[in-house]
């Protein structure tokens, strides 16, 4: 079950009947099952305050080429996979600038992000807890963790209950949202790339 994402669960369901989806009903998904079903509302799973929210959307076909539109409708992000070359997905800023890149083409795919992640295998960057339920992420040197919590996946420093940002989805969308604290510690453009990863479908371990 875990020689690939650990965290796909969550993008599990589609077709399912009633009787069959852990998801329906009043009931709360797994820990792995942390997204929420499609059509579920992002009513609850605890207060971010003035919070900055992102849309993962135009996938074509997939997360791995989308655009992702924040604040005014405006693209903050775009995400690219070449037909021409799969082995890489690109991060461009609003800007067009490039900022990170994840490279599909060994045996283990490898990460890297301008000033803040050095190349590195993804399962380095993000491995899984000895419990398989939660991911640790590290960024210029500090450590977060990414946890699902009801509908949602949460993302704090490691050891801290405080949110800083959380994901949910939606059956034709990924959101994420991120407090003023998030970005200001500097965690928009690697949250938008470790949402990515965790909503690809690839093997990241």
């Amino acid at each position: 079950m875990y020689g690939l994402n650990p965290f796909d669960a969550w993008n599990m369901g589609n077709g399912q009947s009633s009787e069959n989806n852990p998801w329906s009903g009043s009931q709360s998904p797994s820990v792995y099952g942390a997204l929420p079903w499609p059509g579920s509302p992002p009513a609850s799973g605890g207060s971010l305050g003035d919070i900055v929210t992102f849309k993962f959307t135009y996938f074509n076909p997939t997360i791995l080429n989308c655009k992702v539109v924040g604040p005014h409708d405006k693209t903050g992000f775009e995400i690219n996979t070449e037909a021409s070359s799969p082995a890489y997905t690109v991060f461009k800023d609003g800007t067009g600038t490039v900022f990170a890149l994840i490279d599909w083409s060994g045996s283990r795919p490898h990460v890297e992000a301008l000033g803040s992640i050095p190349k590195q295998p993804v399962a380095s960057w993000m491995r899984l807890t000895p419990d398989r339920g939660s991911r640790i992420m590290i960024v210029d040197g500090a450590s977060y963790s990414w946890t699902p919590s009801g509908r949602f996946v949460h993302l704090t420093l490691t050891n801290s209950s405080t949110l800083l940002a959380r994901i949910y989805k939606t059956h034709d969308s990924v959101y994420l949202e991120i407090t003023p604290s998030g970005i200001q510690l500097g965690l928009l453009n690697v949250s938008v790339l470790a949402t990515t990863l965790l909503q690809s479908g690839k093997s990241i371990d």
